[in-house]
């Protein structure tokens, strides 16, 4: 893993490789404002980072917010099919006036797939990591059911 870049640079924002296990690099980057707010390029097995998945950072860093609020609202209207059979206090949380969702990142394949994750999300499915919305581009096209999740560990040197 040596030979990899210790970062990365998409549209002017510089992304740094953060250590993971072995099998895997990531190089991630917090974007300027008010919210939390990340974008991450995900390799597996470790290696470069495609030009596919460059160019889906681009067009995540190009147009987060847009792509956060798209994605919040796919969430809320999705949610409401039955199929998700969420709880009586979980399909309020969808009525309020704002979403039950926050802290936003991109995370980008090397395929130049990619989704976005709320890591707060106010539902009983996301407590633990979150929920995410995979995109076709720039267009919200899947649910990421999260709560079934294994955290990675990072490298301790």
């Amino acid at each position: 893993m040596n030979d990899l870049p210790t970062e990365i640079e998409v549209r002017g924002t510089v992304l740094d490789r953060i250590a993971l296990a072995e099998e895997l690099v990531c190089w991630s980057t917090a974007l300027p404002g008010d919210e939390p707010r990340t974008v991450s390029i995900v390799v597996e097995p470790a290696g470069r980072p495609t030009d596919a998945a460059v160019a889906a950072a681009a067009e995540a860093i190009a147009g987060f917010d847009g792509l956060a609020a798209a994605a919040s609202r796919y969430l809320v209207a999705e949610l409401t099919d039955p199929a998700w059979a969420l709880d009586a206090a979980d399909r309020a949380r969808l009525d309020e006036p704002e979403a039950p969702f926050g802290m936003p990142e991109a995370v980008i394949w090397a395929d130049g797939s990619w989704m976005i994750r709320f890591a707060e999300c106010g539902l009983a499915m996301g407590e633990e990591f979150g929920i995410g919305v995979r995109f076709d581009g720039s267009a919200p096209v899947g649910i990421e059911d999260l709560s079934g999740a294994t955290e990675i560990e990072t490298e301790t040197d």
